[in-house]
């Protein structure tokens, strides 16, 4: 059979059972299916499942999927090769062929048939979008958010002042508390800046297992933007592409066709370490411990799980914070089970759902009530230079 056409059949059922399956999805799959060519059953099984399913509570319908598949192959094999004895030829030009067949037990035994895949070329998928237009409803709902997101995830002192016990000497208070005492200082008054500036990088994940949410990252991306005014926005599949510069506007409308014209990742794959490393080496001066990093993905990488660790242990040493929004976390009982979230979570600070832009309940779930900013983990918090 040829696997090019079980993968897109496959593909075509999951469909039909409202799960995400696209074009990225489908070539994964035609190249996991390469790398098991030789195994048995559960091995393609395996592969199938890996790369078309994302949600893991999904995984049984692919076994019902698979098996009506697999019955359609072993007949319309069987016809093949009957036409082949009568002098049919056009089975000769298959790519590629995957027989199974039971024995007398009823379990599924792996023909010696010589398997040929034609493999696609690993380059990037090149793809601009034609995006929706920004609802202005959910931005507003979602500018409050900010704004308690950023006295929660501020690093830089502000102007103003508050008591402390550890600060630097306030000479007027002291003075000023001395004159109850008849001029005697009895108690040395102190005050420390409040914690109220915020430094930004933010990397948004457009692959393809990032589709559904497109709306909502193209929101996020004008959202985060406004968190102060030192942001830099990123977007990243296969490659890291800047887009500050897009976002500088206020217009909704012009931000929508900047992003639609000028973005050319949407759909492509996931290298999360690959495109980290290229933010280190082209733009990891810009940021210092002074700054906040937040990475959107959903953890679903492509690349080398080694390099992603190098990559965010290097990040986490040179920002102050790491936030990661998945959208899967706003699910109950979510845990995290792809090998780039569990290579990822221990340099994360705060691992957050999607929904906190949009949703008070969910932003208050994930970064508490309080309105007074986080500590820093490791490091105390930067004097302002």
């Amino acid at each position: 059979m040829d696997p090019y056409r079980f993968v897109v059949e496959i593909a075509e059922h999951l469909r039909r059972h409202q799960l995400k399956v696209g074009v990225s999805e489908s070539l994964d799959a035609c190249q996991a299916l390469n790398l098991v060519a030789g195994y048995g059953l559960p091995e393609i099984k395996t592969a199938i499942k890996v790369t078309m399913i994302k949600d893991p509570s999904k995984y049984h319908l692919l076994e019902e999927v698979m098996s009506q598949a697999l019955e359609r192959a072993a007949s319309s094999e069987g016809e093949g090769e009957g036409e082949d004895e009568q002098g049919d030829t056009s089975s000769g030009s298959r790519l590629s062929q995957v027989s199974v067949s039971k024995d007398a037990q009823g379990r599924d035994q792996r023909s010696d048939r010589t398997v040929d895949v034609y493999m696609y070329s690993p380059m990037e998928t090149l793809s601009r979008r034609n995006l929706r237009p920004i609802d202005p409803m959910k931005v507003r709902l979602g500018k409050r958010i900010v704004k308690r997101m950023r006295r929660r995830l501020a690093v830089l002192p502000g102007r103003r002042y508050r008591r402390s016990k550890a600060g630097e000497l306030d000479f007027p208070r002291t003075m000023r508390a001395a004159l109850g005492t008849a001029g005697e200082l009895l108690e040395l008054r102190k005050t420390k800046p409040i914690l109220a500036r915020l430094r930004v990088v933010a990397f948004f994940d457009i692959s393809g297992s990032m589709d559904t949410y497109t709306d909502w990252i193209v929101r996020a991306m004008y959202l985060v933007k406004r968190l102060g005014r030192r942001v830099e926005v990123f977007v990243f599949s296969t490659r890291l592409l800047r887009v500050t510069e897009l976002l500088e506007t206020t217009n909704l409308e012009e931000i929508r066709r900047r992003l639609s014209e000028r973005v050319d990742l949407w759909g492509s794959g996931t290298r999360i370490g690959s495109c980290l490393k290229q933010f280190l080496d082209r733009y990891g001066n810009l940021v210092d411990r002074t700054w906040t990093a937040i990475v959107v993905s959903d953890g679903w990488d492509t690349g080398e799980p080694e390099l992603l660790r190098y990559t965010m242990e290097a990040l986490r040493m040179r920002v102050g914070r790491i936030v990661w929004l998945n959208p899967h976390a706003d699910k109950p009982n979510f845990k995290p089970m792809t090998i780039g979230m569990l290579t990822a979570l221990p340099y994360v600070d705060v691992l957050a759902g999607t929904m906190v832009l949009e949703d008070m309940n969910s932003f208050l779930r994930f970064f508490g009530r309080a309105i007074t900013p986080m500590k820093v983990r490791g490091k105390p918090v930067p004097k302002p230079f």
